[in-house]
């Protein structure tokens, strides 16, 4: 369960907190439980998210490869993994690497090849999708873009950074 609060008051041993809206949480009443408290994020934006595609549309014709194969490598290096109880998730497969390079629906890298009764066995860690992240992990997955266009010679200023700069030009030497 996971519920939204605000810390209201510390008095040690007592918390207080306000709490939105949390059905089912009398079950809890009278029970040990185990408290985990992270600082809220927003969720990334449409804006964030379509820069990250446009980045990585441009990587991805520059190196001659599919889209996604770009953001299969772009996430595994930059985003986020997945986790099931604090758990990375591990995906044991046959499919090979440039098989899973090609998904759209999940996004891996490679971390262990084996055999096992003549066939090769391919273990992935699995990262979630862009659409899950917060402000702070998309910031990170399009600083890491942002990193890899400027290794390939590729211009990453955003459009409203554009039209600053036009503007700036403008102003300082007169129309275009």
């Amino acid at each position: 369960m996971e519920i939204k609060a605000r810390i209201d008051n510390i008095q040690f041993p007592l918390i207080t907190f306000s709490v939105s809206a949390c059905e089912g949480i009398e079950k809890y009443l009278d029970k040990d439980i185990i408290l985990k408290i992270t600082q809220r994020r927003e969720k990334r934006s449409l804006d964030s998210n379509a820069y990250f595609h446009v980045l990585a549309d441009k990587l991805r014709q520059r190196l001659n490869v599919s889209m996604s194969y770009i953001k299969n490598h772009l996430i595994a290096d930059y985003g986020q993994i997945e986790y099931i109880d604090d758990v990375p998730v591990i995906y044991k497969t046959t499919a090979p690497e440039d098989y899973m390079m090609e998904q759209e629906y999940i996004h891996t890298k490679c971390i262990k090849v084996t055999e096992e009764n003549g066939h090769q066995i391919y273990f992935y860690r699995i990262y979630r999708g862009s659409h899950t992240y917060n402000t702070k992990e998309m910031a990170q997955l399009i600083d890491g873009t942002i990193q890899e266009c400027k290794a390939q010679g590729i211009e990453t200023a955003t459009p409203m950074e554009i039209a600053e700069m036009q503007r700036l030009w403008e102003e300082h030497y007169g129309k275009k």
